[in-house]
């Protein structure tokens, strides 16, 4: 599958490069400059040290024409330069949403929603009516992604109303290895799942804890 990362030259998209490029996708990281995108592929491959895959860059509309499935590895303040600012790039894409709508008050992170109630209805709005868009990856540590060598043991929910994209993005995470993927309901839920980014940052940082994530646990009676 052709997977293209918009705004993928950082700590997350390298770690999704890096994650879908040893499960055989081919993946494209797309920037605002094609330069520094083709520098940052480069760069993932140096990192796969011979692990395998495919990983090129190109700017972020090539990066977005060339995708089948579109992953916004952007900090929410960018969200709506490669939604709206790039919608003639879009047409029937899957698109998949880990942005999260948060800010540092300097002693905590908190969520801080637009107007529509989460990034991901947000975006939805901004995109092509054909676009079929869902949200996830949001608990999922950079740090942990990069780790070609660590197996992740936490979950990863999802949110959307398409029931094929929903689907694809199970998969997607299904290559990660151990990363177990949720249905956590329709779009409209998206706000909920995002918060939890910030409650993550909040206990990790006052807890001296490192790559904290989710994990739903089944309680079953004996």
């Amino acid at each position: 599958m052709k997977i293209a990362l918009v705004g993928g030259t950082g700590d997350i998209g390298t770690g999704f490069a890096m994650r879908w490029a040893i499960a055989g996708h081919d993946v494209i990281i797309g920037s605002r400059k094609a330069e520094k995108a083709m520098e940052s592929a480069k760069g993932t491959l140096d990192l796969l040290g011979g692990a395998g895959g495919k990983v090129r860059g190109m700017d972020n509309a090539r990066a977005i024409k060339a995708g089948e499935v579109i992953v916004l590895a952007v900090p929410y303040e960018h969200l709506n330069s490669v939604t709206l600012g790039l919608k003639d790039a879009y047409t029937t894409q899957i698109v998949v949403s880990p942005v999260v709508p948060m800010e540092y008050s300097g002693k905590f992170f908190k969520f801080v929603p637009p107007m529509e109630g989460s990034a991901a209805i947000q975006a939805k709005g901004l995109l092509p009516d054909s676009v079929k868009l869902a949200s996830a990856f949001h608990t999922i540590s950079a740090s942990a992604l990069q780790d070609k060598s660590r197996v992740l043991k936490g979950d990863t929910l999802i949110c959307g109303d398409d029931a094929e994209a929903k689907e694809v993005v199970k998969a997607l995470a299904k290559d990660i290895k151990d990363l177990r993927p949720i249905d956590a309901g329709p779009l409209n839920a998206s706000s909920m799942v995002e918060s939890l980014t910030p409650m993550l940052l909040n206990i990790a940082r006052r807890n001296k804890m490192k790559d904290a994530g989710i994990k739903i646990v089944e309680e079953r009676q004996i």
